[in-house]
C-alpha cells in the first residue's frame, strides 16, 4: 500500500500533507525505534487484523516522496498493538483521508537521533 500511496502522491504532485485511516489488513511489517541503537526493532504479521488507526504525513527528501506512517492494529482476540509501519497488505479495505497542504515539507537526516526528521516547510 505504501508504494501505491507514493505513486498517487507523485501523480498529483502532492509534496506535503497528513492523513488518517482505518480498515483491515492481512499482513504488515511494523517497528519500534530504539534510540540507543538507532535501529528499528521490526516485527511481521501474517494474519488478519483490523486497522484501528493509521496516522502519518507526507514529505520530500532528496527529491523522493516520503510517507511516514504509524498504526494501531487489533487482533481477533481483541488485543491491540502498533508502531511505525514499514509495509501493509490491505485485505477488505483501507480508507485513507488525506489532507493536502499547499506547501512542501522537507526531511533531512539527523545524526543525533539517526532519523530522517521534518526540517522545514515552504
Amino acid at each position: 500500500m505504501l508504494a501505491s500511496l507514493r505513486e498517487f502522491l507523485a501523480s498529483k504532485n502532492i509534496r506535503a500533507g497528513h492523513f488518517t485511516g482505518l480498515g483491515a489488513a492481512e499482513s504488515l511489517e511494523f517497528g519500534f525505534y530504539n534510540l540507543e541503537t538507532k535501529e528499528y526493532e521490526r516485527r511481521r504479521t501474517n494474519y488478519d487484523v483490523e486497522i484501528l488507526s493509521l496516522t502519518g504525513n507526507v514529505a520530500m527528501m532528496d527529491g523522493n516522496y516520503v510517507v511516514h506512517m504509524h498504526g494501531v492494529f487489533g487482533k481477533r482476540d481483541f488485543s491491540a498493538f502498533g508502531g511505525h509501519v514499514f509495509s501493509i497488505q490491505v485485505s477488505g479495505s483501507c480508507e485513507l483521508h488525506l489532507t493536502v497542504l499547499d506547501s512542501l515539507m522537507d526531511r533531512a537526516y539527523d545524526e543525533t537521533t539517526g532519523l530522517n526528521l521534518l526540517c522545514g516547510m515552504r
